[in-house]
């Protein structure tokens, strides 16, 4: 079986498995983009009703959600601390003639996939939702602004997905609750210092300093995942997997 073949067959493996998981992802985006739609509302308006703090949850909300609109949220993904699912299935391709690049690839082309697609729904929900947003930024803007935040979903996507494939389950749940923690931390110093980052990304793209921004993420989001491919592959080659 050469790459290519490995990584449709995954990639079949995985609609076949985790289309529902998918579907619950996609879902949970529209219920945060409705629920959100007020705050953003309310903060974009200046309504004195809407307390300041909230500009940190809507950060923290952006800083988490992007990376986990590339994720299948499914009961495997959700038992992972005490049931190494994901370890299992690595274990039983590799009994199989697929090269381990095809299993990196064919996850990461589910996230390629995946966040466009889903964060591109969420964007426009959010948009059609919130008229004060539509008032703030034209649709051109908003289109930025979803293509820098999806870059940023990208990189961060990078770490995840060595964490999920390379390591155990055990392991990858430390890890990713406390990149959340991280960046609740990250967000909530921001907002304390006044710093409220997704009003200061639509601000940096009114004032016309959008393209070169995405440019900057974009190259990141690159180099992050072609390194991110590199040492996935190699810690899946160096790890001991269940049988």
């Amino acid at each position: 079986m050469n790459q290519r073949q490995a990584v449709a067959y995954i990639g079949a493996y995985l609609w076949r498995r985790e289309r529902l998981g998918m579907l619950f992802t996609l879902l949970f985006a529209l219920y945060l983009a409705t629920i959100n739609s007020a705050t953003i509302g309310g903060l974009l308006a200046g309504d004195e009703n809407v307390p300041r703090a909230l500009n940190g949850l809507v950060d923290w909300l952006n800083m988490t959600m992007y990376p986990i609109f590339g994720m299948v949220m499914s009961k495997p993904s959700w038992n992972m601390w005490r049931d190494d699912y994901y370890s299992k299935r690595i274990a039983q391709w590799r009994t199989m003639p697929i090269p381990v690049a095809a299993i990196v690839r064919a996850r990461m082309l589910q996230s390629a996939v995946m966040l466009p697609v889903i964060g591109g729904i969420y964007l426009l929900a959010q948009y059609l939702f919130t008229p004060a947003l539509r008032e703030y930024v034209t649709p051109m803007q908003w289109i930025e602004n979803g293509l820098i935040w999806m870059c940023y979903g990208a990189t961060l996507l990078s770490l995840i997905i060595l964490m999920e494939l390379g390591y155990t389950g055990k392991r990858y749940c430390l890890v990713y609750f406390g990149l959340m923690i991280g960046v609740a931390a990250i967000s909530t110093i921001l907002a304390w210092q006044g710093v409220h980052l997704f009003r200061s990304v639509l601000d940096i793209i009114k004032d016309g300093y959008g393209p070169a921004v995405l440019i900057g993420m974009a190259i990141l989001a690159a180099v992050a995942t072609a390194a991110g491919h590199k040492l996935t592959v190699g810690r899946i080659r160096a790890r001991s997997l269940p049988l």
